[in-house]
């Protein structure tokens, strides 16, 4: 009876990682065709700027408010799922397997509970900015929602990733694809 529970329980959190795994997957090709177009645009606005000069003017808000805001945020979860994280090991290295996962979750389960509250803190400040209407007035009034709704998608999901990791099978737990690489 214990096996058939882990049993589903391995089912359903395979279920979940996967549509987890296709949102970030989405979100990272995102980031990367935005990271792409914010490369065109910058190297346009050096062009113009030094050869004809007619710089882009709205280029460096559209890039440092918008573009890299969104670049960061939506990269986040399929950063930290592909190993793009820091992992202090030398003391739990010391540690029983059990222990060590067991440290590792905690871990996790902190990590999730800050990510959370950032994703919830940016949702409200993008619930602010949307209903209020505010732009930031310059050459475009651009809109300041579009600024904000990155952060609360991308830590979201990060929150999600995080939790899930959290209660991932016991073999991937303390999976480390990086070990080679620890001093």
């Amino acid at each position: 009876m214990i096996g058939t529970e882990a049993g589903e329980q391995n089912a359903i959190y395979r279920s979940v990682d996967r549509v987890v795994s296709v949102l970030e997957n989405i979100c990272a090709i995102l980031a990367g065709i935005i990271l792409l177009f914010m490369m065109v645009i910058v190297s346009l606005d050096a062009i113009f700027r030094y050869l004809f000069h007619a710089p882009i003017a709205f280029q460096y808000t559209l890039t440092e408010d918008y573009l890299m805001v969104a670049v960061v945020s939506l990269a986040l979860s399929w950063g930290f799922r592909t190993g793009g994280f820091i992992r202090i090991t030398g003391i739990t290295n010391m540690l029983p397997g059990w222990m060590q996962a067991f440290v590792f979750r905690l871990g996790l389960v902190l990590g999730f509970l800050y990510v959370f509250a950032l994703a919830w803190t940016s949702g409200g400040a993008f619930q602010k900015v949307w209903t209020t209407g505010e732009v930031r007035i310059g050459v475009i009034d651009w809109p300041v929602y579009l600024s904000w709704i990155w952060v609360p998608l991308g830590c979201g999901l990060l929150a999600i990733r995080v939790l899930l990791t959290a209660f991932a099978p016991a073999a991937e737990i303390c999976a480390d694809p990086h070990a080679e690489s620890e001093i």
